[in-house]
């Protein structure tokens, strides 16, 4: 029985591929439901973002900006000193934190 399963989803697949294959072609008799998805748009974060003036524009120490916002506080200390970069995700949160910190505290501690 699982091999005719198989062969069952197996041919609705082919069957779903050559409709959509006959749709694109313009060739198709049947009425092909069309989904529109729409893009996000890309969220801009600028290259030079800086953790330290991050930090300063906040008037936090190293410590406190570590413990608030749960970064390891060496890691901070190795990107203020040029050791290290963050990557694009840690950068996404950097960036929301400056642009909205107080929120940013809030969500994490609630």
């Amino acid at each position: 029985m699982e091999a005719n399963m198989e062969t069952t989803t197996g041919q609705r697949l082919i069957d779903s591929l050559q409709e959509a294959l006959d749709y694109a072609k313009g060739s198709s008799t049947r009425e092909a439901k069309v989904s529109h998805v729409e893009r996000l748009k890309k969220i801009e974060i600028p290259d030079l973002l800086n953790a330290k003036e991050i930090r300063e524009q906040l008037k936090m120490s190293q410590a406190e900006f570590s413990a608030r916002f749960g970064i390891n506080l060496n890691t901070l200390r190795n990107w203020e000193h040029g050791r290290r970069a963050p990557d694009l995700a840690t950068k996404s949160y950097l960036y929301a934190i400056s642009r909205n910190a107080e929120l940013v505290e809030k969500a994490l501690h609630s």
